[in-house]
């Protein structure tokens, strides 16, 4: 009798620490009051959130202990929000030089190291603040590595969320995503081609864009146009272009077929955005991650996405890392974290992991499968 073996890899599940239906006890008030976290459900998503009103703050997880989450292996976190004032998120992470606060605020400026010790700040859009469910997905290590690229990412310990009154939080979960890579080696280039109709996330990194003028050893680009991105994209009602530049504010629609989204102000030098720290080493490599998915969103709520067709590069610089990354519903849920298992790692030899795999991957699989089949079947033989 033949054995037909089946090697699935965990390198794709997820692991969900809030989904609005676990209990509210497993969160922490920093500032404010336990009667300021509430489960309510939400009919545009039909399902249980959670709502934080007072615009306290409010923890899962811990910086260390039996309290951290203390989740590894995994680089993405993805949420959901529905906000409609500033508010800042904190992921407490573990790295290899100590201690980090990864936080998020609803400007785009990038301050790096900036306003809070051992924090590295990157800003997420006056988009976010629009009063409607978005899907927020960040590569957490590429986010470190923009203000410290000799660290690395250990494990994420906690999530902090802070102000934002009347703010609903649902579905936070840890991943890895499925990637397909375009571009790997720093090149200069003015144009990527992509042709991917099954992914909607794109990441990049760049570095020496613009030509700073120096002023008391800090340095500001004084010109908005230094770079811009754009990414073509077929949607259901037309050609699409999403158009990335330095500045503050979204223009949003500035054509007939052309949607803007504002990286952060021009405060940078080669890549890198200053603000007030020089602990901000200039000149280093930045990433760029956007759910493409979401940016046309913000204009187009009712639109989707077909095709990503290719990433197009204005102004003088170097590009590497040009990638499709999954979204997080696209890799199947493998574990839950409630209150009893929060010191659980993501590696752990008994969880039931799911894995979302493309058609080609399950081929490969059979075809590893039939090989053992014959090896088998030759050795009864023999």
């Amino acid at each position: 009798m033949a054995i037909t073996l089946l090697f699935i890899s965990p390198l794709f599940s997820k692991i969900t620490i809030e989904n609005g239906e676990m209990p509210l006890d497993r969160w922490r008030v920093i500032v404010g009051d336990s009667s300021d976290i509430n489960q309510i459900f939400d009919d545009e998503l039909n399902s249980s959130v959670i709502e934080f009103i007072g615009g306290g703050s409010y923890k899962l997880g811990a910086t260390a202990g039996d309290r951290a989450l203390n989740i590894k292996d995994k680089r993405f976190i993805s949420w959901q929000m529905k906000v409609q004032v500033p508010y800042t998120i904190y992921v407490i992470a573990d790295t290899e030089m100590g201690l980090r606060y990864l936080f998020y605020v609803s400007t785009p400026s990038r301050g790096l190291n900036h306003g809070l010790q051992n924090g590295i700040h990157h800003g997420l859009g006056e988009a976010t603040i629009a009063g409607r469910w978005i899907r927020i997905t960040r590569d957490l290590e590429s986010d470190l590595e923009d203000a410290e690229p000799e660290n690395r990412l250990i494990a994420v310990n906690g999530f902090i969320f802070n102000g934002g009154n009347g703010a609903r939080v649902d579905n936070i979960a840890l991943y890895n995503p499925k990637e397909v890579t375009y571009l790997s080696d720093a090149k200069e280039v003015s144009k990527v081609d992509i042709n991917n109709s099954r992914y909607r996330i794109i990441q990049w990194r760049f570095k020496n864009f613009g030509k700073p003028e120096i002023i008391d050893t800090r340095g500001v680009i004084k010109n908005p146009e230094a770079f811009e991105f754009t990414v073509n994209v077929d949607t259901q009602f037309g050609d699409r272009e999403l158009l990335y530049t330095l500045g503050e504010k979204n223009l949003g629609f500035i054509d007939d077929n052309i949607i803007h989204h504002a990286l952060g102000d021009d405060r940078t030098v080669g890549s890198v955005w200053v603000e007030d720290s020089p602990k901000n080493k200039l000149g280093l490599w930045q990433g760029i991650t956007r759910d493409l998915e979401e940016d046309i969103r913000d204009f187009e709520i009712d639109n989707r996405i077909k095709r990503v067709n290719y990433l197009q590069i204005k102004g003088e610089g170097l590009i590497k890392g040009v990638k499709l990354l999954s979204s997080v519903d696209m890799n199947s849920s493998s574990k839950t974290l409630k209150s009893d298992d929060t010191n659980s790692t993501s590696n752990c030899k008994n969880l039931n992991r799911g894995v979302g795999l493309e058609p080609r991957d399950i081929l490969w699989l059979i075809f590893i499968n039939l090989i053992f089949v014959l090896i088998y079947n030759r050795r009864r033989l023999i």
